[in-house]
């Protein structure tokens, strides 16, 4: 009976740390104060409210960043002004990232696509140019395989290897998901993933080549908008890491002439990951990009402006 009751107290003793832990890390992700909602809106999507800007005057043009919890519409700050010089410029967060809501469900491709079909059919009104980051790109690529009057031009930066896209959901990856979307042990988890050591890291050995001069500012905001709304980007992050978002690409690019690609040469595998989407389709346009890794917007903005500008010109 007394190891029982001593057990007991280890066990709540210890829940009662993790709670307080996520708690202290929840206020002070909001002490940092930089992601501000007074320049956009927010639209109000089936799963919840979607924060986006609208800028500039011209044919619109959507920005889609990379479909990861720690990020935001603020990949694209570097490139925007020049941008909306030509183009009515949207960005937005996606579902389960930054400033939008970030529902408890299953994220997956086919709900990223519904989201982008509906903003640009509700907000937008018309033929939209796209520009996607990294892992979002599947979501145009699918988006335009089921709605092609809907889009102009599409430019896929770094976009997701075909064959990692394909994996699909195993059982051990179910178990974990549900871990992660657990109250307690998920928050710790996620916000392990999202601390601010984390983030540097990810933007060290995977976003960039070489630090910016403002890193500082953006891994905050990064880190910043990863806690809003709590611990429930988990939600994304579990989809995510569980394959859940993935699908198979393959035969919505087959058949496209408006699929364009900017490839990081300093990124691992980035020539063989290019020249997989044109095996699949010679139409697809490649231009290289040197200096940079994951976010050449962020990295070399002026290089990555002019590769945009020839494509939508």
């Amino acid at each position: 009976m007394g190891k029982k009751h001593s057990l007991l107290k280890t066990v709540l003793a210890a829940t009662a740390a993790l709670y307080a832990t996520n708690t202290a890390i929840d206020y002070h992700a909001k002490d940092k104060n930089l992601c501000s909602t007074a320049k956009g809106d927010f639209y109000d999507f089936k799963y919840g409210r979607i924060y986006y800007t609208r800028q500039g005057q011209g044919a619109p043009l959507l920005l889609l960043h990379n479909l990861d919890t720690i990020s935001s519409g603020y990949e694209w700050s570097k490139i925007l002004k020049k941008l909306e010089k030509d183009h009515t410029v949207y960005t937005l967060d996606l579902l389960g990232c930054g400033r939008s809501d970030k529902p408890s469900l299953t994220y997956t491709n086919f709900l990223y696509v519904q989201l982008l079909t509906s903003f640009i059919q509700d907000v937008i009104g018309e033929k939209t140019n796209v520009i996607t980051s990294a892992d979002a790109s599947s979501i145009a690529i699918m988006a335009n395989q089921m709605n092609p009057d809907l889009f102009d031009q599409i430019i896929l930066i770094n976009p997701s290897d075909i064959h990692q896209m394909k994996m699909e959901t195993n059982r051990l990856q179910m178990t974990i998901k549900n871990i992660l979307f657990a109250p307690l042990v998920g928050t710790a988890l996620y916000n392990f993933y999202v601390s601010e050591d984390h983030i540097r890291s990810i933007f060290d050995k995977k976003y960039l080549s070489r630090p910016l001069q403002d890193n500082k500012k953006f891994t905050d905001l990064y880190y910043q908008s990863a806690h809003i709304h709590k611990s429930n980007g988990r939600f994304l992050y579990a989809s995510k890491k569980c394959s859940y978002t993935n699908v198979d690409v393959t035969r919505a690019i087959t058949d496209k002439d408006n699929l364009h690609i900017i490839e990081s040469t300093d990124r691992k595998k980035a020539i063989s990951i290019a020249e997989e989407y044109v095996k699949k389709n010679h139409a697809i346009d490649v231009t290289y990009i040197s200096n940079s890794k994951l976010l050449p917007m962020l990295e070399v903005p002026d290089q990555c402006l002019k590769i945009i500008q020839n494509y939508l010109a």
